[in-house]
């Protein structure tokens, strides 16, 4: 991997990571469905122009049913429980329990295409979901009663998101990924625009609210997608995978920093054990990296993707 690329998947972790901080210090202001409205919106409307300089507007119209099916029950409503779930969790926690994304991908791999998990990849799964246990043991991590069924939507969300990978790479594999990401994350916010207008908050949110959420929009939305589908491009899914591992670093250091977060003993133990359950899972682990059985993507993170379980912000 090139210094450039190293650099790239370095911010593209940031930018990732940082998501689920500005999340967890955005949803008072706004409420969930304002919020996610607002972040998929902002990022629809930003990579719209690109995909009409490349063309591939007429994508949209090709697939429109196929798209709504994407954009409501496999992006909105993950995304919308996932903000739910940044009322009552930290940050660091949201990332490392969205990290199981690909375990989830492994059971359907197995369970719903017969594919066979082998040894090490079925020990995978025990240990990250015995990560997850570890994690939500107690009240250690967890910042309110409604914690456990936080924990509970978060795991709903990344289950969610491995079922809409499997769909979106058997209906509309063939799509451009911008195409993808933008007609997925611009019907999303459209379905969600009633339920914001709904909720909307009566008291103005503030000036820090609406940059963190432009963040969400421009930095971790439309930023990170380009970033990640160049990265796909230049050092493949395995290596881009990385980004996995390091999201959960981030966001438990940033959660510290900038909003107090405490780190506990219990939930580094339980961060570890569920990423080296995701690791096993992905077949990244052990073994020679270039016969991890990964595939393509297009988030969450943020859109769509039409590859594998990974998790987005």
């Amino acid at each position: 991997m090139q210094r450039r690329d190293l650099a790239e998947l370095l911010l593209l972790s940031v930018l990732w990571g940082s998501a689920y901080l500005f999340m967890r210090a955005a949803v008072p202001a706004f409420g969930p469905a304002p919020l996610i409205a607002l972040r998929m919106g902002i990022a629809a409307a930003l990579l719209l122009p690109l995909l009409g300089w490349r063309g591939g507007l007429g994508q949209l119209r090709a697939h429109p049913r196929q798209l709504l099916v994407l954009a409501v029950p496999f992006t909105a409503l993950p995304f919308l429980m996932l903000g739910f779930a940044a009322q009552h969790l930290t940050a660091g926690l949201l990332a490392v329990l969205n990290a199981t994304a690909p375990l989830f991908a492994a059971l359907l791999a197995h369970f719903v295409y017969r594919e066979r998990l082998g040894r090490w990849r079925g020990a995978g799964l025990l240990i990250g979901f015995g990560g997850v246990a570890l994690l939500t043991a107690g009240s250690v991590a967890l910042r309110s009663t409604l914690g456990l069924v936080a924990v509970a939507a978060v795991l709903l969300t990344s289950a969610l998101w491995a079922l809409g990978a499997n769909y979106a790479r058997r209906r509309l594999g063939g799509m451009d990924n911008v195409a993808l990401t933008v007609g997925s994350l611009a019907l999303a916010a459209l379905a969600l625009a009633p339920l914001a207008a709904a909720t909307w908050p009566a008291t103005p949110p503030p000036l820090r609210a609406w940059l963190e959420v432009g963040f969400l929009g421009v930095g971790s939305s439309a930023l990170g997608f380009l970033l990640y589908y160049r990265l796909l491009r230049r050092v493949g899914p395995v290596r881009a995978m990385s980004v996995t591992f390091l999201n959960p670093v981030v966001a438990l250091a940033a959660g510290a920093l900038y909003l107090g977060e405490a780190v506990s003993l219990q939930t580094l133990a339980g961060a570890a054990v569920v990423l080296a359950g995701t690791a096993l899972s992905l077949g990244l682990w052990p073994g020679r990296v270039g016969e991890a059985v990964v595939e393509a993507a297009p988030v969450a993170p943020e859109g769509s993707r039409a590859g594998g379980g990974r998790e987005r912000p």
